[in-house]
């Protein structure tokens, strides 16, 4: 599989870029391989899913005890009802494939409502506070109405958050750009009505226990608008699809040093017989007689393929199965070539391709306290184009570089730069085409939370005012340092104000200057360096949770101001846990 390095010179084997890799996800060999597979075909996302989900017991949905018709209806109101028959794979891949179906329809029907139900009530912390407090309450009863494990749920997610900030510490080649995170919101119409109906409890329905309850309940409440997925939704198909040829080519991988005919042992057998007739048994793959068959089991004779062997479930009789373990030309074609890091090289034009080239847009740069980088990007860029904040005070800069830029001074962020400002925001929001942001974290010190919570501020802000003034087009483009990003999950910070990671590439510092912000580590092949990253609104369709946009266009432009004193952070922390 490459992931070690044959032996040193102290005698040891070492592992490769791709062992170490391998070795950093709370995983089992073969679900991290099947990650990086995943990635590799440009689906990081149901990837990194899909290897948790087989190893993760309980599963998202639920399992009812020695009811397995039951287990299998439950799934198939998860992998789109009959479509099995579309594309036809394994049980144990068809119920990977339902649990994937689960765990993103609680991300769209439950968690996104109450994300957006944060972003309307954002500026209104009294009303928040009581909706935080009943929530895991409502999201138990939620996932009771549609079959589904709630701790589970939250296992996978914070699994899931766990291999990603991997992925970003050690930075493989296709991070950079494996955007299929963004197929998360493509262009679907995603839409689910509960229609919710009593139940009796019998022998065949599922008990589920409630231990706030003293009085035995007779009657559960079910979700009966189902399948919940289907087909057309989550990509299901090409999952499926991606799924069965990864476990092949995983197969093919694991029996490699074996290529050669597992039947072999046949040919020398004692019949030895090159004048015998054809064992038409050996052909359908029927005989039991082996090496003792009176007829030819030439090597050369195509058999049956093992329906078993390239699944999840494998064959349980290795080489002393009837049927063929063979590679066909179209499996030995696989590829084995393990992911590599990350290209070194940096350039500017990385980022200069994101920046408006129209006269009537222009880029903003939030929170260039000392206009450091607003100075560097003017010698590469029109500066005419360039709007910045700082929150210093207006004063007289003899730096030439700065001449054209609009410089908007006194400025806090980002509830200033991005919320209010007395008078109405200074910013030209509609000419804004790209937003660029190096954070500062100097004054938060080593306060990782701070730190984080600065960054949760910044993406919930900016959510509020793109959705509510319509800004589909603008591009937000973070730098920092990779490990740092890491450190504060910023990636699901983004996600969870519907902002999705597209792409990301070293920052050139030569060009734009040095980052005042680093971040080192002492394990061995794990990156340390600044880096871009471009993130791009995608918020859930107008048909599954009406016009919230003209809600918080409402609530943007009649905001209850509250004094804006130094140190003011937004919410409070108890409020941040949706």
């Amino acid at each position: 599989m490459k992931a070690l390095d044959g032996p040193s010179s102290r005698g040891r084997y070492e592992p490769t870029f791709y062992g170490r890799l391998l070795a950093s996800f709370p995983l089992s060999f073969d679900a991290s391989v099947l990650v990086l597979k995943f990635a590799d075909s440009g689906l990081l996302q149901q990837g990194i899913l899909l290897g948790i989900l087989s190893d993760t017991q309980p599963q998202p949905i639920f399992h009812p005890f020695g009811e397995e018709h039951l287990y299998t209806e439950y799934v198939y109101q998860y992998y789109g009802g009959d479509c099995n028959y579309t594309f036809q794979i394994g049980r144990k891949e068809m119920i990977l494939i339902g649990n994937l179906g689960a765990y993103q329809f609680w991300q769209h029907i439950f968690k996104d409502k109450h994300r957006l139900e944060r972003l309307k009530h954002l500026l209104k912390i009294d009303e928040i506070k009581a909706t935080t407090i009943l929530l895991p309450k409502i999201e138990e009863e939620w996932c009771t109405f549609h079959n589904l494990v709630q701790s589970s749920l939250h296992n996978v997610s914070e699994m899931y958050e766990d291999i990603l900030n991997s992925l970003h510490r050690f930075r493989p080649k296709f991070l950079g750009t494996c955007n299929d995170l963004l197929t998360y919101y493509d262009s679907y119409e995603f839409k689910h009505t509960c229609l919710l109906k009593c139940q009796p409890k019998g022998d065949d329905d599922i008990v589920i226990a409630d231990d706030e309850h003293d009085e035995p309940s007779h009657e559960t409440r079910k979700c009966f608008a189902v399948p919940f997925v289907s087909p057309s939704h989550f990509q299901t198909i090409k999952v499926a699809e991606n799924l069965s040829n990864i476990i092949k080519e995983i197969r093919v991988q694991h029996t490699d040093s074996m290529s050669d005919d597992k039947h072999e042992y046949i040919v020398n057998g004692s019949h030895g017989n090159e004048e015998a007739s054809l064992c038409i048994y050996f052909m359908r793959g029927f005989c039991s007689r082996g090496s003792q068959c009176l007829f030819s089991h030439s090597a050369q004779e195509k058999r049956v393929p093992c329906k078993f062997f390239f699944t999840l479930q494998g064959c349980r009789y290795g080489e002393t199965c009837s049927f063929s373990h063979a590679l066909g030309p179209s499996l030995s074609s696989f590829s084995s070539t393990p992911c590599m890091p990350e290209d070194g090289a940096v350039n500017a034009a990385s980022l200069l391709r994101f920046l408006p080239t129209t006269s009537d847009g222009c880029v903003l740069l939030l929170d260039d306290t000392d206009l450091h980088f607003s100075s560097n990007l003017a010698r590469h860029y029109d500066p005419c184009k360039i709007i910045s904040t700082t929150c210093m005070s207006d004063t007289v800069m003899f730096d030439t570089t700065l001449t054209g830029i609009r410089i908007l001074w006194g400025l806090r962020h980002p509830y200033q730069t991005i919320i209010y400002t007395p008078g109405g925001s200074p910013i030209p929001w509609s000419e804004v085409k790209c937003i660029l942001w190096l954070p500062d974290f100097d004054s938060y010190s080593e306060n990782l939370e701070r730190q984080k919570t600065f960054v949760q501020d910044f993406f919930e802000y900016l959510a509020i005012r793109i959705l509510a003034d319509a800004l589909s087009e603008v591009q937000v483009i973070l730098t920092m340092n990779n490990i740092k990003f890491s450190q504060l999950q910023v990636e699901k910070l983004g996600r969870d104000s519907f902002f999705f990671l597209g792409e990301s590439f070293p920052f050139d510092e030569a060009s734009f200057g040095h980052m005042s912000t680093t971040a080192t580590t002492r394990k061995p092949m794990m990156a340390s360096k600044p880096v871009s990253y471009v993130f791009i609104l995608r918020p859930p369709a107008d048909v599954q949770f009406d016009n919230y946009a003209a809600i918080l266009q409402k609530h943007l432009h009649t905001v209850d101001v509250k004094p804006c004193v130094e140190g003011f952070q937004g919410l409070p922390s108890e409020s941040r846990s949706l």
